[in-house]
């Protein structure tokens, strides 16, 4: 679940800037405010939501909730046919922020004290290893899929792979946590 999400997070930081002047023949400028407003709707959901939202309804809930804005955000970023798309996909799509402190949350407190260090090592050479993958993956497939190589001309082909990994490891995850009886 971790690892396909990661690599999933790739198509937006590894092909936001090629996507958006490919797909809307955007300047810099314009690159940039949307990269502020992803920046600034983050920062909403990282500084504010998370302290709402996983209390409120728990850390389980909060992983599905923010697995689906997360893979409705990436579907939408792949069919954006209109610049002022983004700006409104980028809206759910922050909401798939929450899945991140809230899997972590479930995975710690799960986890003894003494194996804690070992377990954070772990999952840090595992996100080590998406930010390999991730952008290699990404990155061709955009290319590959905005080239004169490929019969179809789609620059939101690593959005739309990222929402089927996303929905991969949400099914896994539903799996794993119904699994473990895991109650929070």
């Amino acid at each position: 679940c971790i690892v396909l999400f990661n690599i999933s997070q790739h198509a937006t930081q590894s092909t936001w800037t090629f996507f958006t002047i490919e797909q809307f023949n955007w300047n810099e400028k314009w690159v940039g405010y949307s990269l502020g407003f992803v920046g600034l709707m983050a920062a909403i959901v990282q500084g504010g939501l998370i302290r709402i939202i996983i209390p409120k309804i728990g850390n389980i809930k909060s992983v599905y909730f923010g697995m689906i804005f997360y893979i409705i955000g990436l579907t939408l970023f792949a069919f954006a046919n209109k610049s002022w798309m983004i700006f409104a996909i980028v809206i759910p799509f922050s909401l798939g922020g929450i899945t991140g402190p809230a899997l972590q949350g479930i995975m710690t407190n799960n986890i003894s004290d003494d194996e804690q260090g070992e377990f954070q090592g772990g999952i840090t050479s595992l996100v080590s290893l998406t930010a390999i993958i991730g952008p290699l993956l990404m990155t061709n497939l955009f290319s590959y899929y905005t080239s004169d190589q490929s019969s179809i001309y789609f620059p939101g082909a690593p959005f739309l792979l990222a929402a089927i990994l996303s929905f991969i490891g949400l099914l896994i995850a539903i799996k794993q946590l119904s699994k473990s009886g895991i109650k929070y």
